[in-house]
């Protein structure tokens, strides 16, 4: 009787989570219209430089290496014992990857359970993994957000910091803190691409340790949100939202949806090569 009486419970808050969700995704998506309809286009074209097209180089080739570092840190908790090779593995987390961008933002861990149990995991072992990666994207994109502050006053203290902490967490050679160390650097990875599209685009004198943190903050916040797809959307109007002020509303903007083709460059890069890597071998 009390299962039969939690169920209804159950299926009530989910509907609510989706409801909530869907009203953010479509604020999010209104806040986002509105910027680009009241859009100058022809204020975007000083910013197609040279440095421009670098960083539409590097950017998506940052984020295909965050990929590769949350790819390792997900290994280390769902194949503890090494009982799959590296390049399956690495084939399975992939095509999470290319799945995340389906409408619900849930298969990319549904696509992990099947491929996985399919390779002969436990599907115990991988819904744990999924919820340890679903945590350590909390701590680590706060705690990279907060280096990213404090770079910007103590650049020195906050890089050795970082480098001495991923070192240690490593260093102890235990699953979760290793998981958390690949996490971290995948998240310096993701404020590294922020940089590098704020100093291509950004006025000169803009702070891009502080644009670095609020694309981290405004990730979080696309991916709490559960129907957004790769938190599209979400992301785009939370950085807006973040940053907007401080900054001019035009390079804002050109930076936000910089940073949104860069992201599905690299995500796209790295599931195609790493599909292809492992159909070779």
């Amino acid at each position: 009787m009390a299962d039969a009486a939690a169920e209804p419970r159950r299926l009530s808050l989910d509907r609510i989570g989706r409801w909530v969700g869907g009203a953010a995704l479509a604020a999010s998506i209104a806040f986002l219209g509105d910027r680009l309809w009241r859009l100058d286009w022809s204020t975007l074209q000083p910013h197609v430089t040279w440095q421009f097209g670098a960083a539409m180089v590097g950017a998506p080739l940052l984020f295909a290496a965050a990929d590769r570092a949350l790819e390792r840190g997900w290994a280390v908790t769902a194949d503890p014992d090494g009982q799959i090779p590296r390049k399956e593995l690495a084939g399975i987390y992939a095509r999470g990857v290319l799945m995340k961008y389906l409408p619900g933002s849930i298969f990319q861990y549904v696509s992990r359970q099947v491929g996985g149990a399919k390779a002969g995991l436990a599907h115990k072992k991988l819904a744990q993994a999924s919820l340890v990666e679903i945590g350590l994207h909390l701590v680590s994109s706060l705690s990279v957000a907060a280096g990213c502050l404090a770079f910007a006053h103590l650049p020195i203290v906050a890089g050795v910091g970082a480098a001495a902490l991923i070192g240690t967490l490593m260093a102890m050679r235990r699953r979760l803190m290793t998981a958390l160390a690949y996490q971290m650097i995948a998240f310096s990875f993701f404020a590294a691409a922020a940089a590098l599209v704020g100093w291509a685009i950004l006025p000169a004198d803009a702070g891009l340790s502080h644009f670095s943190a609020f694309f981290l903050l405004a990730w979080l916040a696309g991916f709490v949100v559960p129907v957004a797809p790769g938190g599209i959307g979400v992301r785009e109007a939370a950085l807006l939202a973040l940053a907007g002020t401080s900054l001019p509303a035009t390079a804002a903007l050109a930076a936000t949806l910089s940073l949104r083709a860069s992201s599905i460059t690299g995500d796209l890069g790295y599931g195609l090569a790493t599909l292809a890597t492992g159909r070779r071998a």
